[in-house]
């Protein structure tokens, strides 16, 4: 086998088990098997609409370390190749799910295009994986009073918990128009898993993840 033959095989492989769990609908047992801080920025064009989401991931530690394993590297880390053929597998399996990205204005869902710019990093301090992408919308909106942008990104089987770092977790950047807010609505875990009707568990097509997902909400006043 080539040497590029043997960096797929093992890029397949590291993404094997996250993209099955991608693929488990929820039951009785849901519970999360890989963790995710992230951090993610709604992207204004010149026009002051929203043209983009831009979102880094950061993997926990024990699914950074069995995404590498078996990878080559050098002092220097790991073989940018590899790390570039990573975030190409990974975003081609997340494009049926949207990225696990949902962009609403005023309750409709915006169409989102393929993802760009993305970029696998690996961590020697923390020994953690991140992967870093774009995903642009097909049609840019302006987050008007009313018909205010709402961001939830999450994985629907809740096996992977996606939650914001606390350090600058959200943010807003480009020509944003002057007046525009931002606000972050966290539910509490626990109470959200007392609430959940039986259904969440055995309806698979619940998403379950929705209930656990943090909501971003960005509004621009009128005329902006």
């Amino acid at each position: 086998m080539s040497g590029r033959g043997k960096v797929k095989t093992t890029i397949a492989a590291a993404f094997i088990a996250l993209a099955a769990l991608c693929l488990s609908a929820p039951s009785a047992t849901a519970h999360p098997h890989v963790w995710i801080d992230m951090r993610s920025e709604l992207v204004f064009d010149d026009e002051g609409r929203i043209e983009a989401v831009g979102i880094v991931w950061i993997f926990d530690e024990f699914y950074s370390a069995f995404a590498v394993e078996g990878a080559a590297r050098t002092d220097k880390g790991y073989d940018e190749e590899w790390l570039a053929g990573l975030a190409e597998i990974n975003l081609q399996n997340l494009a049926e799910w949207d990225y696990f990205t949902e962009l609403t204005f005023g309750g409709e869902a915006a169409p989102l295009g393929a993802a760009l710019d993305g970029k696998s990093a690996w961590d020697d301090e923390t020994g953690r994986l991140s992967l870093s992408f774009r995903v642009p919308l097909e049609t840019p909106q302006l987050p008007a009073a009313a018909h205010p942008a709402k961001l939830r990104i999450y994985d629907p089987s809740y096996y992977i918990s996606i939650d914001y770092e606390k350090t600058d977790p959200v943010r807003m950047t480009g020509k944003v128009p002057e007046g525009c807010t931002l606000k972050r609505e966290t539910p509490n875990v626990e109470n959200v898993w007392i609430g959940l009707p039986e259904t969440a568990f055995t309806d698979p097509n619940s998403r379950l993840g929705a209930n656990f997902a943090t909501i971003v909400t960005v509004t621009c006043p009128p005329g902006s």
